[in-house]
């Protein structure tokens, strides 16, 4: 009875197990690849966003603003200079409906449900808080990049992302240590998330065909504006809520269960995936000419650092890259703030209004592939559609942006301001975050790490140029904040022309494969037989 039972369980499992695997070959593989890619730009913007909204309620800001008025006793401002020397904070002269004039500053409704401890942090002291971040993120991208190809994209990726969910959960604890540990601790979550955008690049590289590349990327990156929607009014709630601390508690519990599930799904090739079926897997490896062991040959191949360095084409893509995300950085790290201390809104709606642009962000993500894959098909030249849409992502945020400060108090025009400036800002994703992948694919992820390495130096830059505006300009903080945008578009500008003149997605000679230089030879000899029988 005993082996009957046991027979029994045996072949209910295998027959369990074959309709897994039926199930899973019913969905493309890719698709599932699309959608944890999708959800890693989420977790990582979770995790990169989640202090812009919780500064809000972690810091002060009525007591900042009393010892600059030296309405404090003595005591207090002594207290104060223990923490920092120069505490500078001036409030704009926007006034709205959501405050009672009559009311005392203390009694308005910006004061948060469940506060918590909050700390005397001056904006050069906010700035390195947001900053330092991407003084990690910066460092870990091309040495992550190059330790993948050797060890595997999946495991750097999963790992890194589940160290850096870690460290996120420790912040609170960081920070009851010193701001000094708390900076680190910040330091700590961006060196283990820098890895994620060049491990992305480089699995669709072994991934994407060529014709869905810009509906994948897309599509990929428009978790990046699902995860602001998502992260700054569910910030605002919990920080309202149950404190400033649960913000970090969920959103590092969100990035550790991603990163298990991701270990668990995801391959780094077709060729590795144990449930693809063959139809799909000899889709896309015939599409990228990945036969033959060949995925396994170009994570061999060393990497061309002088020809890479020494590209100019690449410098072209780089530079824009950057000025690009500069504006993007901005916006990303400064909004909450811009919309609590100048437009006067209280946590919550600071944190609700923050995500409205990335509510149109996300449907320019989506709809942006899907018009460059159209526009390709029908036999528009892809440099074409490449320059076109990182044209329309640069130049329009840039005209939109000299705009923002000069109609300041005007909440539906300022609004509509920041439409512009942020979610026009995914249309440049079939630009040149596709045109790298097509320069060198067989380094799509190291020339995208150094790429975003250099990019993300604006995001320590960026809160700190904007901290020592504030400051310089705190006796009238309007004019602080249009120098940072008038930089801003002159950055998006400069990038924007670059593009326009110099950009290309022709493979560059060094990033060609012996396979790929044969295939141009024969392509090019049956050109001039072509030309000769003509």
């Amino acid at each position: 009875m005993c082996r009957t039972k046991d027979f029994r369980i045996n072949v209910g499992m295998e027959n369990a197990n074959q309709k897994i695997q039926v199930w899973c070959k019913c969905i493309p593989a890719r698709s599932i690849v699309l959608v944890m890619n999708f959800l890693a730009v989420f977790c990582l913007y979770v995790l990169r966003m989640n202090l812009s909204a919780a500064i809000v309620g972690m810091v002060d800001y009525e007591k900042l603003n009393a010892i600059r008025n030296s309405q404090f006793n003595l005591s207090l401002q002594n207290e104060s200079r223990l923490q920092n020397e120069s505490l500078h904070f001036t409030y704009s002269t926007c006034e709205h409906n959501y405050y009672d004039k009559t009311e005392d500053i203390s009694d308005i409704e910006t004061s948060a449900v469940v506060e918590g401890k909050k700390f005397l942090w001056d904006e050069n002291m906010q700035g390195l808080a947001l900053g330092s971040y991407f003084y990690g993120y910066a460092c870990s991208q091309i040495i992550g990049a190059w330790i993948a190809r050797k060890v595997g994209r999946v495991k750097v990726m999963g790992f890194s992302f589940l160290a850096a969910s870690l460290c996120k959960i420790l912040t609170p604890a960081a920070l009851e240590i010193g701001f000094e540990m708390f900076v680190i601790a910040r330091i700590a979550i961006g060196l283990f998330s820098g890895v994620t955008f060049p491990m992305m690049y480089a699995i669709w590289t072994m991934w994407a065909p060529p014709s869905e590349r810009s509906i994948l990327l897309g599509s990929t990156f428009s978790g990046a504006a699902i995860g602001v929607v998502v992260t700054l009014p569910l910030s605002g709630v919990l920080a309202t809520t149950f404190g400033w601390q649960s913000v970090f508690y969920v959103t590092g519990s969100i990035g550790c269960v991603w990163a298990l599930l991701w270990l668990i799904l995801i391959y780094d090739s077709p060729s590795e995936h144990p449930r693809i079926s063959e139809k799909e897997k000899n889709f896309i490896q015939d599409s990228l000419g990945h036969r033959d062991g060949k995925p396994k040959r170009e994570r061999s191949r060393p990497v061309p650092w002088k020809s890479i360095l020494g590209s100019f084409r690449l410098w072209v893509a780089f530079f824009t890259y950057i000025s690009s995300d500069f504006l993007l950085i901005v916006f990303l790290t400064m909004l909450p703030t811009y919309l609590r201390t100048v437009m006067k809104f209280d946590i919550k709606a600071s944190a609700g209004l923050s995500a409205i642009p990335y509510i149109a962000k996300f449907v320019l993500y989506i709809s942006a592939g899907f018009c460059a894959k159209r526009l390709i098909s029908k036999g528009v030249k892809v440099i074409y559609v490449r320059k076109l849409f990182q044209s329309i992502g640069m130049f329009v945020p840039g005209l939109a942006l000299i705009f923002a400060v000069y109609i300041k108090c005007n909440i539906p025009l300022v609004m509509l301001v920041f439409i512009l400036c942020v979610a026009v800002e995914a249309v440049t994703t079939p630009g040149v975050k596709v045109a790298l992948i097509e320069m060198a694919p067989s380094f799509g992820g190291i020339i995208y790490a150094v790429a975003n390495t250099m990019s993300a130096t604006s995001g320590f830059i960026a809160p700190q140029i904007a901290g020592l505006l504030r400051t310089a300009y705190q006796e009238d903080p309007i004019q602080g904040w249009r120098a940072l945008f008038w930089l801003s578009t002159s950055m998006v500008f400069a990038g924007g022309i670059s593009f326009l003149l110099f950009g290309t997605v022709e493979v560059q000679e060094w990033a060609k494969s012996k396979d790929e230089e044969e295939n141009v030879s024969e392509e090019n000899g049956e050109k001039l037989k072509t030309e000769t029988v003509a």
